[in-house]
């Protein structure tokens, strides 16, 4: 402990000229309680933690007001969903932001559920994903279930803009008599490894694991895990500054995040209304087709979508809103893939988008909305098919379909939907 005399403190007060009185303050608490203390104090003093959650939230209120002014919300539905969009997008910023704060051991995290959805989550899967330090060694582990489709992809995903690298599926996992097996994810491949290899860039920030499900009664996810091999940093104590980069990273993915599909919308809504276009993509995985169409109804239309066997892996078709969610697919009929959709007699998959249940098989529920995405997804085809779109009455449809379209009991169509809470439960489960 360091002791002044009456003369040295005098002298010290006398030369306020040069020392400020806060800077003699500091002089005393250090004295008496330590340095530690003096520079708490400071540093509060500066700033206080209330200040800066008060900032946070007038950031966030000004983010969240930009996204509801930019996205087209033309029924009050819309408009109810619009405030639940900004809720799962703040919930995902938070977890991602925390997650890559604490995330020493990379933990694998289930991705899109049907209580949190962002870009057009696939109906059919299961997405996992954990942060990954591109300078770091990893292995993935894993043991196949049964999926249709099962891969893992190195990605992009702080930058606001979602960028896909490398990729491995299917075949290309090695595993012993279908046990467990490892993919190694690194810089450069080491001469010793000879198994499956991801090589990390630079700009790698996270690793996506993707399933999907054809067979929603007996197909089941697979068991991975995440290991890291080089040695991690020890996680230093957190801080007031630290904690106010947490608030700061969080507003800046949220303001990302959250406005990334409107451009995508603002199009469809004025290029693809009731028709359809084929591209791929560069934000998937290889092989794959996509179908993008934006459906726009009265109660007294409906859509009558034909599409001609892909001949792929898997494919599917199914709805979303104005805010590039997936409709409920769970508890409703707003998607089908493959296996769940019914063939006409003439080989040709017909679907029926309407308000009301018209109760023919391959019915696709908008529950409840006037207008919104129709998204095919075509995985690992030779080439790509045109699906045909046609507007028309709810009057005209048992003509237009004729012979060729199979009607559907009631009860049928509660089996279905059972079906679907049922291995929505197996899905996501712990």
């Amino acid at each position: 402990m360091v002791i002044l005399s009456k003369s040295q403190f005098k002298s010290l007060i006398n030369q306020n000229t040069l020392i400020s009185k806060w800077a003699i303050i500091t002089f005393c608490l250090m004295v008496v309680f330590g340095s530690n203390l003096a520079f708490k104090v400071e540093a509060e003093a500066i700033r206080s933690n209330s200040e800066m959650w008060s900032q946070f939230t007038r950031e966030l209120e000004t983010a969240g007001l930009k996204v509801l002014e930019g996205y087209p919300q033309p029924t009050l539905l819309d408009e109810s969903e619009g405030l639940r969009y900004l809720l799962q997008q703040l919930s995902t910023s938070v977890q991602n932001i925390l997650v890559r704060e604490s995330g020493e051991i990379p933990l694998l995290r289930v991705g899109a559920t049907t209580i949190n959805k962002w870009g057009m989550d696939g109906a059919d899967a299961k997405y996992q994903g954990a942060p990954i330090d591109p300078s770091g060694e990893y292995l993935f582990i894993g043991r196949l279930g049964t999926a249709r489709l099962t891969a893992i992809q190195l990605s992009n995903l702080t930058s606001g803009n979602y960028q896909a690298f490398e990729s491995l599926s299917g075949d290309q996992f090695q595993s012993a008599d279908g046990g467990e097996f490892q993919v190694l994810l690194s810089v450069n491949k080491p001469e010793y490894w000879q198994g499956p290899w991801l090589p990390l860039r630079s700009e790698t920030t996270d690793l996506l694991v993707r399933e999907y499900f054809g067979d929603w009664e007996s197909e089941v996810p697979g068991d991975y895990r995440l290991q890291r091999l080089d040695s991690t940093p020890t996680k230093s104590q957190l801080t007031l500054m630290a904690a106010e980069q947490l608030l700061a990273d969080t507003i800046t993915q949220f303001s990302q995040r959250a406005p990334q599909w409107k451009s995508h919308i603002s199009q469809a809504r004025e290029h693809l209304v009731n028709k359809v276009i084929m591209r791929r993509t560069l934000q998937g995985l290889e092989n794959n087709y996509y179908g993008s169409a934006w459906f726009r109804i009265s109660n007294g239309e409906a859509l009558i979508i034909e599409l001609e066997n892909p001949r792929a892996l898997l494919w599917s078709v199914q709805l979303g809103n104005v805010w590039w969610e997936s409709l409920d697919y769970i508890n409703h009929t707003a998607s089908y893939n493959d296996h769940q959709a019914v063939v006409s007699s003439d080989g040709i998959y017909r679907f029926v988008l309407s308000q009301k249940d018209p109760g023919v098989a391959n019915w696709l529920d908008p529950v409840g909305h006037s207008e919104g995405a129709l998204l095919f997804r075509i995985q690992g085809a030779a080439s790509a098919i045109q699906p045909k779109i046609k507007l028309t009455s709810i009057a005209e449809l048992p003509e237009l379909l004729l012979n060729n379209f199979p009607v559907i009991t009631k009860e049928a169509r509660l089996t279905h939907i059972e079906e679907r809470r049922t291995h929505a439960a197996a899905r996501w489960a712990p």
